[in-house]
């Protein structure tokens, strides 16, 4: 199986994906996210950081976060054609945003680029494994242990930014190549490829145009107003929070 590293052209592309090519003194270590004795004192900050009212809501505000880190993976995967392997040890999240929104980027640290294996339906999938089993689901787990959050708003997170990235994808040059991806994604994939599930936990959240089916909780931010997200089930439903935002 061929190594090799991210060549300057993909590492430009994928900073538009919010890969971080420095570590900076505003970062977290992910490694720390997933131990259940130091996810509270993180989770304590963040709520202060973006005027959440309570770990719940920030625990949903870090998923939609991680969802960027998906799309580094996923564009890395369709576009570029190579599966990004990380260390979760040097992967951190560096913010960069300097306001209540703690955006943050991610360092990989020393990445390593692997380019497809002959079988390529097994090279996806391990593609596949390694973001979620090994990374986000952990992560989403411990939240819903820590916060009693649903793990369906959290995978509705990650979601959006799923259908996101391959809505790009497919309207560019790697359209054949984007499609197969994002439909084996959404409905091939076994669940074991998640983690420990029997069903692949994107798939109730296939694109529709329904909107969203769970509400990320964003509008309870103090920053937000009580302003819902364009796609919520509460606007839709008609909510006391049927506002712009």
């Amino acid at each position: 199986m061929p190594h090799n590293r991210l060549s300057h052209q993909e590492i430009q592309k994928l900073k538009e994906y919010r890969l971080a090519v420095a570590d900076a003194s505003e970062s977290v270590d992910y490694a720390s996210l997933l131990d259940e004795k130091r996810l509270p004192a993180f989770l304590a900050w963040l709520t202060g950081r973006i005027g959440a009212p309570n770990a719940c809501v920030t625990s949903s505000i870090l998923t939609k976060r991680m969802g960027f880190y998906a799309v580094i993976h996923l564009y890395a995967m369709t576009a570029l054609e190579k599966k990004l392997n990380v260390n979760l040890q040097g992967l951190k999240l560096v913010d960069q945003s300097g306001d209540g929104l703690w955006i943050p980027d991610f360092f990989l640290g020393d990445v390593e680029a692997l380019e497809p294996r002959e079988d390529h339906n097994e090279w996806r999938a391990a593609v596949i494994e390694g973001l979620f089993a090994h990374c986000i689901t952990p992560l989403i787990q411990l939240l819903k242990e820590q916060t009693r959050l649903s793990e369906k708003v959290m995978w509705e997170n990650v979601a959006i930014y799923i259908h996101w990235i391959y809505e790009k994808l497919i309207d560019g040059e790697f359209r054949n190549r984007a499609i197969a991806d994002y439909y084996y994604l959404l409905y091939e994939a076994p669940g074991k490829l998640f983690g420990p599930y029997e069903e692949n936990p994107l798939t109730s959240f296939a694109k529709s145009a329904g909107g969203r089916k769970t509400c990320c909780l964003s509008y309870m931010l103090r920053k937000q107003e009580k302003r819902t997200c364009s796609p919520c089930p509460l606007r839709h439903a008609g909510s006391e929070f049927n506002k712009d935002g």
